[in-house]
């Protein structure tokens, strides 16, 4: 019995370590009838796997996609990221004006201090692998 736990342990600790390090990760807080906010952070592979993240989702919006941010010709666009590759020892950044979480349509009010669930998807062969982290709501 005990080797089984001390197995089933190492498979754990084994899938936790395939996720990437989630660090300074916020939500932009908005006006009280916004209909669309955004999320941003690193996220750092600290692995010697590529880790895909294929989506992102939260119960507090009816619907949640990742964009990029780009500038072409003089004009801003979002284009939607199907999944995004981080190599090993690398960091994807959200931030301002580049890669971040869309959230849309929001099923209650939300508030600068809340802190709202968003779970990040990844693709672990043919499974999926779901990363809970709950982001404060700020102004930046």
């Amino acid at each position: 019995m005990r080797l089984l736990t001390l197995l089933l342990l190492c498979i754990t600790t084994l899938a936790n370590a395939q996720l990437p390090e989630v660090n300074d990760y916020w939500l932009q807080a908005a006006p009280p009838n916004a209909t669309v906010m955004a999320a941003y952070g690193t996220l750092e592979n600290t692995s010697d796997k590529e880790i895909v993240l294929i989506d992102a989702y939260s119960p507090a919006f009816a619907m949640t996609m990742i964009h990029q941010s780009i500038v072409v010709d003089g004009v801003a666009k979002m284009i939607h990221q199907d999944e995004i590759a981080i190599k090993p020892n690398e960091k994807l950044v959200f931030k301002p004006g580049s890669y971040h979480i869309m959230l849309m349509q929001p099923k209650f009010k939300i508030n600068k201090g809340d802190a709202i669930k968003i779970n990040l998807i990844y693709k672990n062969g043919e499974k999926r692998v779901v990363q809970e982290l709950w982001f404060p709501v700020e102004f930046r």
